[in-house]
């Protein structure tokens, strides 16, 4: 079941990243929960809705945008997920770059929470799975 997950996980990246964002947004619950409160945004929301709109905003501050995912990790029920991502911002044009996690909790085969975490070894810790 666990590399279901991780394939499921997969997936959803696959069509975020090629823009078919209906794709994507299958492979979450309906009432996923979503923790970006250790992003410097912290926001949290449940819903479609509310990833959509958090997703939406973090991504409406670059004026171009990238992400490159280093490591996607079976830990049974979760799924563990390295990536950087770079962008330009909106308005100031400085360059950034950014390497974080996030940590998927999955049933039944739908992604169920996803919270973000700055520090990949935080996140490894919060799943048990400390290196």
């Amino acid at each position: 079941m666990s590399e279901r997950n991780a394939e499921i996980v997969r997936r959803m990246y696959e069509a975020f990243h090629a823009g078919d964002l209906e794709v994507a947004l299958a492979h979450f619950a309906p009432d996923v929960v979503v923790d970006a409160t250790r992003r410097i945004d912290g926001e949290m929301g449940q819903g479609h809705d509310e990833l959509n709109a958090i997703i939406g905003r973090w991504l409406g501050a670059f004026e171009e945008w990238h992400e490159d995912i280093e490591e996607l990790r079976d830990l049974g029920s979760q799924v563990y997920v390295v990536a950087t991502q770079r962008g330009r911002g909106k308005g100031s044009g400085i360059d950034t770059e950014t390497r974080y996690a996030v940590l998927y909790e999955l049933h039944d085969g739908l992604i169920t929470s996803m919270t973000l975490y700055p520090d990949p070894a935080e996140a490894l810790k919060a799943a048990g799975a400390a290196d």
